[in-house]
């Protein structure tokens, strides 16, 4: 890592270097540098390393007196190795810190299946087995109640008193078409009989969340509609008992049989990535698990999105700008998120 770094400082600070660089590999090619904040931008400067060829890479080096961040065989392989292991960890950084989309129904298949693979990344790695399985440690160990909520992890404690114990991320999993129950049937390394367990957990979940949503819709609807009364009908003795019954039957019935047809379609469409025109289109398709998606969907996974806009301020909010009002800084933040995102 220490020579990688140093020939990406080099290749931005020597000018007969990056010559050289520009004329062996392209103009249009470059090594990005890294951010001292970001681990991302680091794995990226060494995936742009080991893209070039080791050899053309090493002659450069040395043609330009530079030998010390020259690497043998074994370094190229274990940066390769390296690169392997995190890319997928880059992937599910950038899908849980998107903006205006969907990130909290990529946390669990996100950690679930990076557990899956860094078990398959035990049996084929040559330099870093130790590092593979001090970085699997710490993932059950950070989303433990994950674990729990999925039947992999014997915790005497609650699920819902570890981290990320929370049913939330469970049921956005659901009500996310990308990802419905196929990370349930790849990704949760336990017997037949706990996966069916957890799928019957999970569609509970969905459902009272459904009966919960239904009822506050149901009784803000009623508090408009106040004013516009019947007249109220002359008492009958036991006429509600059946009514009430059937109407509660038919309702859990009715979600039920939503939830049902939700995930045949999910499973039927092969392209279900945008989660948000999906909901949209098929809000009259599934009105109640409709309602449940909008108030689970709505959750951030993280809180980049919100860091970003404060790093936007600070960005703006410069001493030789004092004197800037509220009203202009405001407007200010806004285009540059805007234009960051777009």
């Amino acid at each position: 890592m220490a020579k990688v770094t140093k020939f990406c400082s080099l290749l931005h600070s020597t000018c007969g270097l990056k010559e050289a660089f520009e004329r062996q590999y392209g103009a249009n090619r470059s090594i990005p540098s890294a951010v001292s904040t970001r681990w991302n931008s680091t794995l990226r400067l060494v995936e742009a390393v080991t893209d070039l060829d080791p050899q053309s890479l090493n002659t450069l080096l040395e043609a330009q007196g530079h030998k010390g961040p020259c690497l043998s065989a074994r370094e190229w392989s274990q940066l390769k190795e390296l690169v392997e292991m995190l890319a997928p960890f880059l992937q599910a950084t950038d899908l849980t810190q998107g903006e205006e989309v969907v990130t909290l129904s990529a946390a669990l298949p996100c950690v679930l299946s990076l557990n899956s693979h860094l078990n398959s990344m035990l049996n084929k790695t040559r330099h870093l087995a130790g590092f593979v399985k001090a970085l699997q440690k710490s993932l059950q160990r950070r989303f433990r109640g994950i674990f729990a909520n999925v039947r992999t992890d014997d915790s005497a404690q609650p699920a819902g008193d570890l981290p990320f114990g929370d049913m939330v991320y469970m049921m956005s999993a659901l009500l996310d078409p990308s990802f419905c129950f196929f990370w349930l049937e790849q990704d949760v390394l336990a017997p037949d009989e706990v996966t069916s367990e957890v799928k019957e957990m999970i569609m509970d979940l969905v459902l009272a969340e459904a009966r919960k949503v239904t009822i506050l819709a149901e009784s803000s609807s009623g508090e408009d509609n106040k004013g516009e009364e019947p007249p109220a009908k002359t008492p009958r003795l036991f006429t509600g008992y059946r009514k009430k019954s059937k109407k509660k039957d038919d309702h859990v019935s009715s979600v039920k049989a939503e939830l049902i047809r939700y995930i045949q379609v999910c499973s039927g469409e092969e392209d279900q990535a945008d989660c948000l025109g999906f909901w949209n289109r098929n809000a009259k398709v599934f009105p109640r698990l409709y309602l449940v998606a909008m108030r689970v969907l709505a959750v951030p996974a993280t809180s980049a999105p919100v860091e970003r806009v404060f790093s936007h301020g600070g960005l703006i909010m410069r001493p030789h700008r004092a004197r800037l009002s509220a009203r202009t800084l405001s407007s200010l933040i806004f285009l540059k998120c805007n234009h960051s995102v777009a």
